[in-house]
């Protein structure tokens, strides 16, 4: 990343952003950030030709509002970002700033809640996917609740770890960490996601499919629906959500195959071709394209095919 790159968001967008965390100079906070050498930390951890949105835009504005967050108590913040968009390399970085500049602030994915085996095996048993992991039932939900609410009581918690290269690759459950930040962002593919209100709208968010919605898919998306429900304890407890929109719903499947080549070629691991593709129609499939239209985000991130920002939308 060259952090000095022109911006690809308009200026008026960021310029509502900052107001909207508290910040009225944008000219001052971006020197503010120059001056504690943030453009030094981590550039070796984003892919090479990310756009310098990822750090002005998104990044510094969530360190922004961390670190105000961290003056009034703790702080849950959600991110909500389709796989393969880049969310688990921004949180990476954030953390990786947040321990250089001082910042007490940690990144948890939903991932890390997954249920340990053989329970998550037997959550994922007749999925038409046959995704080992992933769709909404196959994590511990009481855990995440208890965890993130005591967490929010100014405890200290203990975070699990999920490995996904466990299990010749279904994954497990690795160990735990300590959190005791004062400001945490969890993160996943479909944080804050709602179930539909129409039960007989089972069909909808369909239209990007191809081939169309087969019969199992149909089937199962009532399983996905009632597992959907269950998580609005943990949604109630996030005091920011920000979002980052694909264009439509078969960005992923894009983004993933990028994100997975990269993989191959820089670490010698990624996922086999067909289960790549099993995942990605999972990620299209299982839940209505309508679902991620996300009523509850503070902010949401337009992103085009090619994981670039675009643009940023305050929600009422």
């Amino acid at each position: 990343m060259d952090p000095d790159r022109p911006l690809q968001i308009p200026d008026r967008d960021l310029d509502q952003l900052l107001l909207a965390i508290g910040v009225p100079d944008r000219s001052a906070w971006k020197q503010q950030w120059l001056d504690r050498g943030v453009t030094e930390v981590g550039r070796e951890l984003w892919a090479p030709g990310t756009s310098a949105d990822w750090l002005w835009c998104l990044a510094l504005p969530l360190l922004t509002l961390a670190e105000q967050g961290s003056a009034e108590g703790r702080c849950l913040i959600g991110l909500s970002a389709l796989p393969g968009c880049g969310k688990t390399t921004l949180g990476v970085w954030l953390e990786e700033a947040a321990r250089r500049l001082g910042l007490s602030f940690q990144v948890v994915s939903i991932d890390d809640f997954y249920l340990a085996s053989p329970a998550l095996d037997r959550s994922m048993a007749g999925n038409p996917w046959g995704v080992p992991r992933a769709i909404p039932g196959s994590h511990e939900l009481e855990l995440m609740a208890t965890t993130l609410a005591a967490w929010k009581a100014g405890e200290s918690v203990q975070l699990p770890c999920f490995d996904k290269a466990l299990r010749e690759g279904r994954g497990d459950r690795s160990g735990w960490r300590d959190c005791d930040a004062s400001v945490l962002l969890l993160e996943g593919w479909f944080v804050g996601c709602e179930p539909l209100n129409d039960p007989d709208g089972i069909h909808q968010g369909c239209e990007h499919l191809d081939p169309p919605l087969q019969d199992g898919e149909v089937a199962y998306r009532p399983t996905v629906q009632t597992a959907l429900g269950a998580y609005r304890p943990i949604w109630s407890l996030l005091d920011h959500l920000w979002q980052i929109q694909a264009p439509d719903l078969n960005a992923p499947s894009v983004w993933k195959r990028q994100q997975n080549e990269t993989q191959q070629r820089q670490r010698g691991s990624g996922l086999p071709d067909d289960e790549l593709r099993d995942f990605i129609r999972m990620v299209t499939a299982a839940i209505p394209s309508v679902s991620f239209e996300l009523n509850s985000a503070n902010v949401v991130f337009s992103a085009d095919d090619r994981r670039n920002l675009k643009a940023i939308r305050l929600c009422d």
